[in-house]
């Protein structure tokens, strides 16, 4: 008995299943045509073109792949960094500081691992200073490992207090022994240093280059930098400025809106090109936390000096892809934007893992376009006392007219009755 009651538990799972993966394509509201050529292995990549995002949901629960079967299973993936990083021990000595810039050697040991990076602790606040990091396993013979170093600090400690700070240099992996580190320019309160092996693997991204509008905020002396990307949904989490402005030193504050009316602080920046005898060097870029809303605002505090050009932006977003299985024999539709669609659970998800995804196929999307046979939800008519608003009041009043003229009724009635006489009290 218990057996059956299992098989029958079973089969009611998996129909449970299969019913609610069926695919309603009344329901959706566009899709567009998959174009590819032959797959070695069986499955592909297509790599979400942006204007898929204006037709989704932030969650992207409302997209799915069907051909002539039905749905095809599909798992979503989002480009991700690889990154890892190891510690290398090591003692600073001989630190030294003046007029001209501090340096100091930091020992990394016998046997030293490879190394390409470290981070100087620093105490002083706002500073901007190139740093030229050299190599030796002697303290004789030195190597220059990069001379275009380059660390900084913006501090303003104020009501709205802001801080941006990047004391790590990187430069090519190496195995010396001892590092040289020269810190052009004043003197810096420098209190340690940490060497690190640092490997990265940048995830793919997306480049897109928004419209632009620039106007000067005279008031707060910033110049707004207002960026369209053109829709809503597009994910984007960093960007690079075009000047050709020279020697400016801006912290910068970033905003995101989807109506260009409410603003969203996303994180500061600092901007710099500098061009001197001394030091020469220049960050154009910026990152924040991902949004997928339509503007950004890019505001530059300026101050007292004069606003700086802005010729250009280009903003990057991490690509967002779907791996399913494909058949070249038939034809694949990616159907879009269905409001009360849910992420689909697919036993695909947990069988993706062991593809090799640097080998797949890449599929494309066509133009999204209406779905011919899309039919809108019928809408229930709303309860007449919102569709006639002047109904409601005018049953009311009706209402109390009635009670009143009953009332009136009862009381004309009452005041038509004679009054009682009092009977005479018995005769003894």
């Amino acid at each position: 008995m218990r057996k059956a009651v299992c098989i029958i538990a079973s089969l009611f799972f998996l129909f449970a299943v299969g019913a609610r993966a069926d695919f309603d394509i009344l329901a959706w509201k566009s899709r567009a045509r998959i174009t590819g050529g032959p797959s070695s292995s069986g499955y592909v990549i297509l790599q979400l073109p942006p204007e898929f995002f204006s037709h989704l949901k932030p969650d992207l629960s409302d997209l799915r792949i069907v051909n002539a079967d039905g749905e095809a299973p599909y798992v979503l993936g989002v480009e991700k960094e690889a990154a890892s990083s190891s510690r290398v021990p090591a003692r600073m000595y001989n630190l030294s500081s003046g007029a001209n810039g501090t340096a100091f050697l930091a020992d990394l040991g016998s046997g030293s691992a490879f190394h390409n990076a470290i981070t100087i602790q620093v105490l002083s606040e706002n500073f901007r200073r190139g740093v030229v990091i050299e190599g030796s396993d002697d303290e004789k013979s030195w190597r220059t490992l990069t001379s275009q170093g380059q660390v900084f600090d913006y501090t303003v400690r104020d009501i709205k207090s802001v801080s941006v700070r990047d004391t790590d240099v990187t430069y090519p992996e190496a195995t010396f022994r001892y590092l040289r580190v020269t810190i052009s320019g004043g003197s810096l309160d420098v209190r340690g240093v940490q060497v690190f092996r640092e490997i990265q693997l940048a995830a793919r991204e997306a480049v897109y280059e928004p419209a632009i509008s620039v106007s000067e905020n005279n008031e707060a002396r910033t110049t707004d930098a207002v960026l369209d990307i053109g829709a809503d949904g597009i994910p984007h989490r960093r960007g690079t400025l075009e000047t050709a402005s020279v020697n400016f030193n801006r912290p910068i504050a970033i905003y995101d809106s989807s109506n260009k009316s409410d603003w969203r602080l996303l994180t500061y920046g600092y901007l710099y090109d500098v061009r001197t005898s001394v030091f020469t060097g220049s960050n154009l870029s910026f990152a924040y936390p991902e949004s997928n809303r339509r503007y950004l605002k890019i505001s530059v505090l300026n101050g007292d000096d004069r606003p700086i050009s802005i010729n250009g932006v280009s903003l990057y977003g991490v690509v967002r892809r779907v791996i399913f299985s494909y058949d070249p024999a038939k034809e694949y539709f990616v159907y879009l934007g269905r409001s009360d669609a849910r992420r689909p659970q697919y036993d695909f998800e947990k069988i993706s893992q062991y593809l090799d995804i640097s080998s797949l196929d890449q599929v494309s999307a066509g133009r999204v376009e209406e779905n011919p046979e899309y039919k809108a939800p019928e809408v229930s008519k709303a309860p007449i006392t919102e569709r006639s608003p002047y109904v409601l009041p005018l049953l009311l009043g009706v209402v109390v007219a009635v009670l009143a003229f009953l009332l009136l009724r009862v009381v004309t009635r009452v005041k038509a009755i004679p009054p009682s006489t009092p009977s005479s009290p018995p005769t003894a």
